[in-house]
């Protein structure tokens, strides 16, 4: 069922955001961190996040909203996502400079860092404990068949799914820990 599909997988988005908590903190005590597991924990956000689980909330929320609701809730939901996907764009740059050198102040990469995994938790947290109940609680046998029909599956998960992508491959092993 699409809704237990979306819990899953932000429990592996608050996973990676809770290794990125523990670089920040790692950062904030002046000790070395592996700028391209930071790299690859964005980049799958970016990926799979980004193309794959936002369009299938997105989809529920439109449904939702053009079926039992007028307030604009869920479509300010829409909007987060977008804002989020820039959010998570400009940290991969930061991220990027510094994997090139560019002198970034360790600081200001601290902030960016903080702000990113903070705004991803709230946008979890306020789906997990208002937007998806409300889903769960309103949505008929019918609904669900109406928006499964409209929802297209993505790929596999290069990371969670059954076979891990040599991409993300690393990463991987750090999650087995």
């Amino acid at each position: 069922m699409m809704l237990e599909s979306i819990h899953t997988e932000h429990g592996y988005i608050n996973r990676l955001l809770n290794i990125l908590k523990q670089k920040l903190v790692a950062i904030q005590n002046g000790k070395p961190v592996n700028y391209s597991l930071i790299k690859d924990i964005v980049e799958y956000l970016q990926k799979h996040a980004e193309c794959c689980h936002h369009p299938k909330e997105d989809l529920l929320y439109r449904y939702y909203q053009s079926h039992y609701a007028d307030c604009g809730e869920m479509q300010s939901l829409e909007a987060e996502h977008k804002e989020l996907a820039k959010l998570t764009h400009e940290f991969a740059d930061a991220v990027d400079m510094i994997l090139m050198d560019a002198v970034i102040p360790l600081d200001v990469f601290a902030e960016k860092l903080n702000t990113f995994v903070a705004r991803q938790k709230a946008h979890l947290e306020f789906e997990e404990k208002h937007v998806l109940p409300l889903i769960r609680k309103t949505f008929t046998a019918e609904d669900w068949i109406a928006v499964s029909a409209e929802y297209q599956e993505c790929d596999c998960d290069p990371l969670f799914g059954d076979k891990v992508s040599e991409r993300y491959r690393n990463l991987a092993e750090r999650l087995s820990v």
